[in-house]
């Protein structure tokens, strides 16, 4: 388990709330998500929806992402999305 803004969640957890908000406020297709697909460099998620889909993840780990770190590295995908969590995770409990 890790601990994400005051409440034990799993990563299963975050990963299955990930995929429904993509689907519902991203308007993602849920037949073309997998948590492989590229959710911007296949056009699935507009540039202008990025800042959206980061300030979510903010929220669900406890803590602010430096911009540095808003690349499709991080966030092209539902996995490299749970990745980047992962190590953020740790610095949120450290606060």
């Amino acid at each position: 388990m890790v601990q994400l803004d005051g409440i034990e969640h799993t990563m299963n957890d975050l990963r299955q709330t990930l995929r429904a908000v993509l689907v519902t406020q991203f308007r993602v297709d849920r037949t073309r998500l997998d948590d492989d697909t590229g959710l911007f460099s296949t056009g699935l998620i507009d540039s202008l929806s990025v800042m959206d889909l980061v300030c979510f993840v903010e929220g669900e780990i406890g803590c602010a992402i430096p911009p540095a770190a808003i690349t499709l590295d991080n966030f092209d995908s539902v996995n490299r999305i749970m990745h980047f969590a992962g190590t953020m995770a740790p610095a949120a409990q450290d606060k």
